[in-house]
């Protein structure tokens, strides 16, 4: 810039983030260490060996977006620091002073009742199971699957359950989009396990294309957002000030 004739032209960056899901290097602890670290400086004024000062970041992003396209890679849909229900996925202090100023989650989230489907115990005709998989995936968000990601691990009845789960969650619990030929049955025992969580879905209804009620709980987190990089511009306020 300073080569082009704008020496004094305010660079702000437009986007910086780390995901938590969908690689092998995309997880919660790289995205705290990274995103808290860039906190930090971002408001430190040590700015660059070129330019000093407070740096101008938007941090990307408050939330995932499951159907965002995944040709760059499977961490594209994994970006959030808020679970889409509006859950901190780990604690970030946006002010970067280091003062236990946490993300907090929002209130009142109404889920859809305690129910999961998953791969049916008794079916013993396996022929179309992996045609089924691929279906739920292409129409949900499986990501998480992947190698590196946070499910890897799951066995192919696992994947199978997880699929036939985020088809089913995706579509309100329909009793209809719990079948897949006959491989699949509905549950009310919780198929995670530690690393791997089966999600309930919303109650607003989980699509962001036919509810509205979505759009509600959105608010309440960006609501909750802005208030938080309104007193993190006070406190730059007062670091200028002293």
């Amino acid at each position: 810039m300073s080569r082009a004739g704008y020496p004094d032209m305010q660079i702000i960056v437009g986007e910086v983030g780390w995901p938590t899901d969908g690689e092998e290097n995309a997880n919660i602890q790289n995205a705290k260490r990274f995103n808290q670290g860039l906190l930090r400086h971002a408001i430190s004024g040590n700015g660059t060996p070129l330019r000093k000062g407070v740096i101008d970041i938007y941090l990307f992003s408050l939330i995932d977006e499951n159907a965002k396209s995944v040709a760059p890679g499977s961490f594209e849909r994994h970006w959030g620091i808020f679970e889409y229900d509006g859950k901190p996925k780990y604690e970030l202090d946006l002010s970067g002073l280091q003062q236990d100023k946490g993300l907090v989650p929002v209130e009142d989230v109404k889920y859809l009742p305690k129910r999961w489907c998953v791969l049916n115990p008794h079916a013993r005709d396996l022929e179309d199971l992996a045609d089924n998989i691929d279906y739920a995936c292409s129409i949900s968000d499986c990501t998480v699957l992947g190698y590196g990601s946070s499910c890897n691990h799951l066995s192919l009845k696992g994947n199978a359950s997880y699929a036939f789960n985020m088809y089913y969650q995706v579509h309100d619990q329909q009793s209809w989009d719990c079948d897949f030929s006959g491989l699949a049955v509905v549950t009310d025992e919780d198929p995670s396990d530690e690393n791997c969580p089966f999600p309930v879905m919303i109650a607003y209804g989980s699509s962001l294309l036919r509810h509205g009620g979505v759009s509600d709980t959105l608010v309440k987190i960006v609501g909750g957002y802005m208030l938080v990089v309104f007193l993190l511009y006070l406190s730059i306020g007062d670091l200028h000030v002293h």
